[in-house]
């Protein structure tokens, strides 16, 4: 997920002013809840320590200017910020925004903006983006890889982990039983079940690329990878590591 899970659903029929209201409140309520469930939650501070390094070694050891895409409440955007990076935290809802602005921390500027609709930053604007698992629930993903282009200086860097299958609550915990014994399973409840909760009262059309689609998709956004291993949970996700393409004619997936 990212710092907090995307909440978009694509346009429905049957769709109105109450039933966007009802979506900005799970989301804001998710927010809330998704922050006290990761808060010393061993498995994604390890994944938060991932992304870190790879930064890391992107920027062989200076600071760079990073967009977290979907920021949510923020967790993510401060821990990048606590290692020395200028970060900016967008999020499409504005609820979520808020309350990341109410922890302020050093190095982290919060925008409510949608990635895919415009941002009002200039081409080129930072040295790296970041997105946790939007790529999954955003109902516009390959538009949202064009932008991460866009907004990216030359050889740009692009972290991106993205569910590979859903994160079922018994298949994953039988899967981290498996690998990492019974009382990591048990922990891994502490996450697997808030999040089953809340994607039971959400409409949207999840989507689970498979390793080689998502290669795919982001070589056909201009990127080239570099690292790419599964993550998170027993493998549930995929942690790539992309860079801007030297060839100027990557098509847009637009």
């Amino acid at each position: 997920m990212t710092a907090t899970m995307t909440w978009l659903a694509r346009p429905r029929p049957m769709g109105g002013l109450v039933e966007r209201a009802l979506e900005r409140a799970i989301a804001l309520t998710y927010g809330v809840a998704y922050d006290r469930v990761v808060r010393g939650f061993a498995p994604y501070q390890a994944l938060l320590d991932d992304i870190v390094d790879v930064l890391a070694r992107a920027g062989r050891g200076r600071p760079l200017r990073v967009l977290d895409v979907a920021c949510g409440t923020g967790t993510v955007a401060r821990r990048l910020a606590r290692a020395g990076h200028t970060v900016t935290g967008l999020d499409l809802i504005a609820d979520l925004v808020a309350r990341a602005r109410r922890q302020p921390s050093a190095g982290v500027t919060f925008v409510h903006a949608d990635v895919t609709t415009g941002t009002g930053f200039a081409a080129g604007t930072f040295d790296a983006c970041v997105s946790l698992h939007t790529l999954n629930w955003h109902p516009r993903p390959l538009a949202l890889l064009d932008e991460c282009r866009r907004l990216l200086g030359p050889r740009g860097h692009a972290l991106i982990a993205c569910y590979t299958r859903p994160a079922a609550l018994r298949s994953t915990f039988g899967a981290v039983r498996a690998i990492n014994g019974f009382g990591a399973a048990v922990s891994a409840l502490r996450w697997l079940a808030p999040t089953a909760i809340f994607e039971a009262c959400r409409h949207y059309d999840a989507r689970y690329p498979d390793v080689p689609a998502l290669h795919d998709e982001l070589a056909a956004a201009g990127f080239d990878i570099i690292e790419s291993r599964p993550v998170f949970l027993a493998g549930v996700s995929r942690l790539v590591w992309a860079r801007l393409s030297d060839n100027p004619e990557s098509d847009s997936l637009l």
